[in-house]
């Protein structure tokens, strides 16, 4: 009955749930020279930023024929999450260059609009690798990887300080660890290696279900392509997964505790505008049971909010079509 009664009052506050900022990745930053700092060169590469960003978001599509496209060129600055100016020496052509961070959701819901069945872009893969000593492996020593993972239609990026809190955790697939990482980075997709002389053993997380294998008899630039080619592979298989089945169900959510967490997962499915309705069935101790309608298969959305660092891949419920977990 207190869950229950934790729900009922949540409903009444949802509208005003502000979820917290996920993580950044290169997918949604940008680079663009700038000749000064003035308010009109500095919205031009927003605009300039924005084009390229939607192009990545659309696997390589020229965005300017998207039916929202036209709307978000109109104020570009609406969907930057952060920019910074920096000196270049002249690199360019230019004395200057705007880095720009744009919000990841902003720009799906740019890409959503008269296409609500469209499907997210494939999330980037967070790569830790070591080596045999466990040095962590860098963005230059992982380019044959970077190499054939971009050829395979994913992106890659590596931890940003030179490490990662608790690295066992995540290869464990833990939801606390998972999401940690979703966070900062803005995928819950993370490929673990160790990379030996001739040997490699791999784990790759996605939303927090793992997978393992392992890799010899190579030089290691050939053993990093291989573990490109392996995890793509996998990760082709979970997104045609994703690409079909109904458009409503019911769907089990476990790790609701708080209003907060209700409000947060309702948030998660409003603001993205294939979802047309949700709508609580039952509740337990141990989760919520919702009726979900949308314009688009519920695995393919569902597979988009683990991005953010909350939603991720749950055990399977009795009645459930779906099972998911919030992660505070």
């Amino acid at each position: 009955m207190r869950l229950l009664r934790i729900l009922a009052t949540s409903m009444l506050f949802a509208v005003a749930f502000l979820g917290t900022a996920a993580g950044q990745t290169s997918i949604y930053t940008v680079t663009v020279p700038v000749a000064d700092t003035s308010a009109a060169v500095r919205d031009q590469a927003f605009a300039t930023g924005l084009t390229q960003v939607l192009a990545r978001a659309s696997n390589g599509a020229d965005p300017r024929g998207k039916a929202g496209y036209a709307d978000a060129m109109k104020q570009p600055g609406g969907l930057v999450q952060q920019y910074q100016y920096a000196r270049t020496g002249g690199a360019n052509g230019a004395p200057l260059s705007l880095e720009i961070v744009f919000d990841p959701g902003a720009v799906r819901r740019v890409l959503a609009v008269g296409d609500a069945a469209a499907a997210a872009p494939k999330a980037p893969v967070l790569v830790i690798a070591r080596d045999a000593s466990g040095r962590l492996l860098g963005q230059d020593e992982l380019a044959p990887l970077a190499q054939m993972a971009d050829t395979r239609g994913y992106q890659i990026v590596v931890p940003k300080d030179g490490a990662i809190r608790d690295p066992a955790a995540l290869a464990a697939g833990d939801p606390a660890a998972v999401a940690g990482v979703a966070r900062q980075y803005n995928t819950a997709v993370v490929l673990v290696g160790k990379i030996g002389a001739d040997q490699t053993d791999w784990t790759l997380v996605s939303a927090g279900r793992t997978s393992s294998w392992k890799d010899s008899g190579e030089a290691r630039a050939a053993l990093l392509t291989n573990g490109a080619n392996a995890m793509a592979d996998k990760l082709d298989r979970q997104f045609a997964a994703t690409q079909g089945g109904s458009t409503s169900g019911k769907v089990w959510v476990a790790g609701l505790r708080s209003a907060a967490d209700y409000a947060g997962l309702l948030s998660t499915f409003q603001n993205d505008p294939a979802v047309k309705s949700i709508v609580p069935v039952a509740a337990t101790a141990d989760g919520v049971l919702f009726d979900v309608s949308a314009n688009a298969p519920l695995a393919r959305l569902v597979a988009g909010y683990s991005a953010g660092g909350h939603v991720l891949a749950g055990d399977g419920h009795d009645g459930a079509d779906l099972a998911l977990r919030w992660v505070p």
